[in-house]
């Protein structure tokens, strides 16, 4: 889903997530302003960008909370909006839950989208 922060700026970010009281901006099948909260699953090809360009857009538009999975290492950097900037609140394993301070409506088992690397084996 595109998100529209302004003429110049848009995303599509692999995961976001829109509070309901935020859900005016939410219109024609775009978004247009700020999620709650992006989320991007690292690649060769975009990982870098997701973790400059977007993360400084994001952060410049005031979404509250950022979370960069990586499927390689299996972890996911959890980034918090404080005073207009991120700060990294946690880096999280497969074995971790992770919460939204942001958002408590939030909570993942982190198994869950990071199986047992020998489940494909079996």
């Amino acid at each position: 889903m595109d998100v529209h922060f302004d003429e110049d700026n848009l995303a599509q970010p692999d995961l976001l997530f829109i509070a309901n009281e935020h859900r005016g901006i939410l219109r024609d099948g775009f978004v247009y302003g700020a999620p709650d909260l992006c989320a991007e699953v690292l690649s060769s090809s975009t990982g870098r960008k997701d973790k400059t360009v977007k993360k400084d857009m994001f952060q410049r538009f005031g979404v509250k909370e950022y979370w960069l999975i990586d499927p390689t290492y299996r972890t996911v950097d959890q980034f918090v909006l404080v005073d207009g900037q991120y700060q990294l609140a946690a880096t999280l394993s497969e074995s971790d839950v992770l919460t939204s301070p942001v958002l408590t409506c939030i909570s993942i088992d982190l198994s869950a989208i990071f199986p047992p690397e020998n489940a494909a084996e079996a």
